[in-house]
């Protein structure tokens, strides 16, 4: 499978993370090395969709979401061909029932999503481009900071994270100007409804 060619891109990924995997638990290299792709799109799209997930409800998982979308867009802006991961972080475990619960529920979603993707503005998913892509998923992951003491605090900026980098697995720029909208309001809800 190919994750930028095809409408299937999202599905496609999904059900890799469940049929590419095994055990009780699974670790996050485990959950990664099951994509066909080490590419930067599907990599960051994995890691929003753990983010506004049941298994982002994990206590800690959003300090370590955000922190994986971080590294990955720093190296991603510095035009490293193959993302570096730092171990400790990929050996955190959760169990394998909440990534089949999150699959099974996330489908239907997926699906429908996926009858609206399509290869246009391009030049927004490559290039100079993923700098500004960085950039804002790079500041959205810092609000998984202080957000992570909020029960599923992270939905907002990790939907906007997601949908950038379904833009930039299905080179759909429609979807990433979507996923700067959402950075946009995840930013204005941050002002507004500041828990500290």
């Amino acid at each position: 499978m190919s994750t930028t060619e095809g409408a299937h891109e999202l599905t496609d990924v999904m059900d890799q993370l469940v049929d590419n995997t095994e055990g009780e638990t699974i670790t996050l290299d485990e959950l990664f090395q099951s994509l066909d792709s080490r590419s930067y799109g599907p990599l960051l799209l994995v890691v929003g969709l753990i983010a506004i997930s049941p298994i982002g409800g994990i206590p800690g998982m959003s300090l370590v979401t955000g922190s994986l979308i971080m590294i990955l867009c720093l190296q991603m802006m510095m035009g490293r061909s193959h993302p570096w991961l730092p171990e400790r972080l990929m050996s955190i475990e959760f169990p394998r029932e909440r990534l089949e619960r999150t699959v099974d529920s996330g489908r239907p979603w997926a699906k429908w999503l996926e009858t609206a993707l399509h290869r246009r503005l391009s030049v927004l998913t490559k290039g100079p481009a993923l700098i500004g892509i960085g950039v804002i998923s790079i500041l959205l992951a810092i609000t998984f900071f202080p957000l992570a003491l909020v029960p599923f605090g992270v939905f907002v900026p990790g939907l906007a994270i997601t949908l950038l980098a379904l833009g930039v697995t299905a080179r759909d720029g429609l979807l990433v100007l979507l996923g700067y909208a959402g950075a946009i309001v995840a930013i204005v809800l941050m002002f507004v409804y500041w828990p500290f």
